[in-house]
């Protein structure tokens, strides 16, 4: 009786779990950052998300955002002839690297479809390369200011 089967069955078993792995070790090296949710104040309107991240080694695409109880959209925001533009968009290129900023005015999540949010809303990115990563953000009532960066060297 041949060995050949019982040995090609462990490293199949292998090869099958070193594919299954994403292509990344993980896309955003800090995980997300300051992130919350500003309410729109007209009721039924969309609310907006803001984060910030570092990507890994290696560069990626962010192509989608999950929250819970939302539809979520990938936007960014631009001036054109003097008008402040929003644009929906299919994904982000993310560089190795990379520090990446959702802010007011500039790239941000928009959540439809939000009713009663909690404290905190889990949101997970999904990126090209298979990872995810999610935080909770901080649900904040409209006209709040996002609060300042905590000071490292306060009190010094």
């Amino acid at each position: 009786m041949s060995r050949a089967p019982i040995i090609a069955v462990p490293a199949l078993m292998l090869a099958m779990l070193i594919l299954a792995a994403p292509a990344t070790a993980a896309p955003a090296a800090d995980g997300i950052k300051d992130a919350w949710v500003r309410v729109n104040p007209a009721p039924g309107r969309p609310a907006a998300g803001y984060f910030t991240f570092k990507n890994g080694a290696r560069p990626d695409r962010l192509v989608e955002a999950v929250a819970q109880n939302a539809r979520v959209e990938i936007h960014t925001m631009s001036m054109t002839g003097g008008v402040m533009r929003m644009q929906k968009l299919d994904g982000l290129d993310v560089a190795a690297n990379e520090t990446v900023t959702f802010a007011p005015s500039g790239k941000h999540l928009m959540l439809f479809d939000l009713k009663a949010p909690p404290a905190t809303i889990p949101i997970t990115l999904v990126f090209s390369s298979g990872a995810r990563i999610t935080t909770n953000a901080e649900v904040r009532k409209p006209g709040t200011a996002p609060k300042p960066a905590a000071n490292p060297h306060a009190g010094h």
